[in-house]
Order: structure tokens, then C-alpha cells, then sequence
């Protein structure tokens, strides 16, 4: 099954590191255009952790949506800005190495503070948007984090 018949919906993920329904609006705002804009569609699911710090995974919003995505139930993850998932370069390799094992692309808003974000953590642009795998084998930033995280792949 091709990527574009991959049964799901197209998901937004807000988070704002202090109560502020305004910047979690503005996320959303920049999210729903990258999906029209990647996808010709809009998000369907939005999952929000306002109030809640990024040093750490365990946020409600966050686990729902990687148990959705687990289940088969989400078909990519759009979000303003690369910061938004996690402010932990481990966990945000361990994240983008779950999301290309289950095949969901992440699809980060083309926006200045993204862009500064992740030339300042030296996020190549091939880790920002999702590679489909060349000759059966994984992205080059995928093998590097599997490599670093010690995970085998099937």
C-alpha cells in the first residue's frame, strides 16, 4: 500500500509550554496550512498539550497520538514548528525513528523559527520531511539514529 492509500487521518500536534490558547490557535493556524498545502487536504485530529513542558515525552496529548498512530489510525503528523514535539535531541530522534518505522511522514510548517530551530540543532532538511527509502533501505538520518540508539531493524 502506497503512502498516498494509507488509511488515516492527516493529524496536527500544538504545544505551548505555558497555558496560551493564542499560540496554540497560531500553531494550529500554520499546521492546517502545511497539510492543505503538502496533503490538498485538511487535518482532521488535532492533539494539544498547552501548559505542558517539552524537556519530556509524557504529555496526555502526545502519548494519544502516538497510541492513534500505533494503531494504524494516523496517516501523518504536521506541526508548526520542529521545537513543538520535544525540546530533547533524544527524544526527538527516538520520535522521528518511530514515525518512519510506522511509516507516518512528519511534516514540519516551512516558517522562520523552524527553519532557525533546526539549522541551530543541525537538522538536515532530509530530517525535517519524511524520505521514502531508496533500494529497500532506511533514510540516511534514520540509519545514523538507529545506529546511535543502538535499535536493530527488521
Amino acid at each position: 500500500m502506497s503512502r498516498e492509500e494509507k488509511i488515516g487521518n492527516v493529524v496536527i500536534y500544538a504545544r505551548s509550554d505555558v497555558p496560551d490558547p493564542a499560540a496554540i490557535l497560531q500553531q494550529y493556524a500554520q499546521a492546517q496550512r502545511a497539510a492543505e498545502e503538502v496533503f490538498g487536504e485538511s487535518a482532521t485530529v488535532t492533539y494539544c498539550d498547552d501548559g505542558m513542558a517539552g524537556s519530556t515525552v509524557r504529555r496526555p496529548g502526545l502519548q494519544s497520538m502516538l497510541r492513534h498512530m500505533d494503531a494504524g489510525f494516523v496517516r501523518a503528523i504536521v506541526v508548526a514548528s520542529d521545537d513543538r514535539l520535544t525540546r530533547s535531541y533524544m527524544d526527538d530522534l527516538r520520535l522521528r525513528v518511530r514515525f518512519e518505522i510506522a511509516g507516518v511522514p512528519l511534516i514540519v510548517a516551512k516558517g522562520q523559527a523552524a527553519e532557525a530551530l533546526a539549522a541551530d540543532r543541525g537538522l538536515a532538511d532530509e530530517r525535517v520531511r519524511h524520505q521514502e527509502p531508496q533500494n529497500g533501505l532506511p533514510a540516511p538520518w534514520l540509519a545514523r539514529a538507529l545506529s546511535v540508539l543502538r535499535i536493530k531493524r527488521d
